[in-house]
């Protein structure tokens, strides 16, 4: 007799999750790009300010929900499409200098990173997309926009007579 585990408890969790996926693939991203220097403090705070950022939103924890297992799905096919070349070819190395498969798994993951997105947050595009001047006069769009009007102004003054 087979035993059914119920681990539906786990999604309480999600958010826990998210924030531990979010933090640790930033993490390792800076680490390994240098983009912000070598310091490793500041790696892990703006790691954990972006994780808390995907936290706090509603709409980041539903993405990360929706992509992981495509995610996962994908790179467990493509794991078993070079187990199937490595058989047949001997060496996946040559596989991998090929230039049109790195392309096609950067395209594959765009695709599924856009398509996720679409999902999750066509209802909040929607509400922006009646028309430009109901979007343009929203409060927080207006509110934006005189923003950036203002940053743009300012600094051209503070710049204006430096050459």
């Amino acid at each position: 007799m087979a035993l059914a585990i119920d681990l539906t408890g786990l999604g309480t969790f999600m958010p826990i999750f998210a924030f531990l996926l979010v933090f640790t693939i930033t993490y390792a991203l800076l680490a390994k790009t240098k983009v912000l220097g070598e310091q490793k403090f500041v790696h892990i705070f703006v790691s954990f300010c972006i994780s808390i950022v995907f936290v706090i939103s509603a709409n980041a924890i539903e993405y990360v929900k929706v992509i992981t297992p495509f995610f996962a799905a994908f790179i467990v096919s493509l794991l078993f499409i070079l187990l199937i070349i490595g058989l047949i070819k001997g060496d996946i190395g040559e596989f991998f200098k090929t230039k049109g498969f790195t392309w096609f798994v950067v395209i594959i993951l765009i695709i599924i990173f856009v398509f996720a997105a679409l999902f999750v947050f066509a209802p909040i595009i929607n509400q922006y997309m009646a028309g430009p001047k109901q979007f343009l006069l929203q409060p927080q769009i207006l509110g934006v926009i005189i923003l950036v009007g203002l940053t743009a102004f300012t600094a051209w003054l503070l710049t204006r007579g430096s050459k």
